[in-house]
């Protein structure tokens, strides 16, 4: 088997290129199905309608669903069962990490021999582990991850023009090998990304520095700010570009970002730690008298619960509310959100030396 699993990434698309009439001629008229109808999802199947016969689109949520038939993305499609699938020739699985042993385990009694499948999961070695387990043996699937997204989730965040631009990677396995990806290639370039081949354990170990850990870090910082939020009245007038743009990732779904950050635990520890090593060194570096806790420590520690922080800091109700990762991602999520969209201080309030700063 050439290629990714001896030698590295291989670009599969050309700088700038786009595929040519003919690479493209085979998915004209053919069925393609995406299940999730999110960001990803629906962005796929927008922009993938122009390129081929039919699509058909599957979300749980009915709503989701309708957005995408309104929006003329799907041709038609389900929110009750995956039946439809049998007349698919190509199925993207666009669905969370945590759910996807599930989907293809569903998927499988209605996939016909000789149909694609792919993913477009954000961690490949559980999501390949899953389908050697569920895939029939005469159907051909390969592993993706479309590097683009917002923090914004559902299908009204969907956009056919978000792959414009942006890194596809496929990472073939054993069984199916590179065959399995070679026919994607050519409709993944015409919605605008740029395919890029590697193992599924390099992909996951690169995505961990590229992607994950600066969710840890945009979290950390989003809950650093949510302690400090009691004791600094002016924090929501005071916050701009530097914060909103450090934690953006931050904004997007808990659910989602829990399962990608335990799902590539074993990759992201190591970096993680790294991590840990270059904020000693940057303190030392600011402080020649080494880090240590300073006048900000205490009054950061005690603002999360001080008055003024209650309504940043709720946890979050419901079956998700046991989880700790879910529940410090989802208040740092909506801390986050108030703290952007809350009304600075008024003139009056916000005297001149009315803060330690004055």
């Amino acid at each position: 088997m050439p290629g990714p699993r001896g030698d590295g990434p291989v670009a599969a698309s050309e700088p700038g290129g786009r595929p040519g009439g003919d690479r493209l001629e085979r998915w004209r008229g053919r069925v393609l199905a995406v299940v999730g109808l999110g960001q990803i999802g629906g962005s796929l199947a927008a922009a993938a309608r122009p390129l081929v016969g039919r699509v058909l689109g599957f979300d749980r949520d009915p709503a989701a669903l309708d957005h995408a038939l309104a929006a003329g993305w799907v041709d038609a499609g389900s929110s009750a069962g995956l039946d439809l699938l049998r007349e698919a020739d190509a199925v993207v699985l666009a669905v969370p990490l945590g759910a996807m042993p599930a989907v293809l385990e569903q998927a499988r009694p209605f996939l016909r021999p000789g149909v694609l499948l792919t993913d477009t999961g954000s961690v490949k070695g559980p999501v390949v582990a899953a389908a050697r387990q569920h895939v029939p043996a005469q159907v051909a699937f390969v592993g993706g991850h479309p590097m683009a997204g917002t923090e914004r989730w559902g299908a009204a965040a969907a956009d056919p023009g978000l792959f414009r631009g942006c890194t596809w990677v496929l990472t073939p396995a054993a069984p199916w090998g590179d065959e399995a990806a070679r026919p994607w290639i050519p409709l993944l370039e015409a919605a605008g990304a740029r395919v890029l081949l590697m193992d599924p354990v390099d992909h996951d170990r690169h995505v961990a520095l590229a992607s994950h850990l600066p969710l840890l870090v945009a979290a950390a910082l989003a809950g650093t700010a949510r302690r400090g939020a009691g004791s600094l009245p002016h924090l929501a007038g005071l916050v701009a570009g530097g914060f909103r743009d450090t934690t953006r990732v931050a904004g997007g779904h808990p659910v989602l970002g829990r399962d990608m950050l335990r799902a590539n635990w074993v990759h992201l520890a190591p970096w993680l730690e790294i991590l840990k090593e270059e904020l000693d060194r940057l303190a030392r570096a600011v402080s020649p008298a080494g880090p240590g806790e300073g006048p900000a420590g205490p009054e950061g520690r005690a603002g999360g619960t001080g008055a003024g922080g209650d309504d940043l800091t709720a946890l979050p109700q419901g079956d998700e509310g046991g989880d700790p990762l879910f529940r410090y991602l989802d208040a740092a999520r909506r801390f986050r959100e108030a703290i952007l969209h809350r009304p600075g201080p008024s003139a009056e309030t916000a005297r001149p030396g009315s803060s330690e700063d004055g």
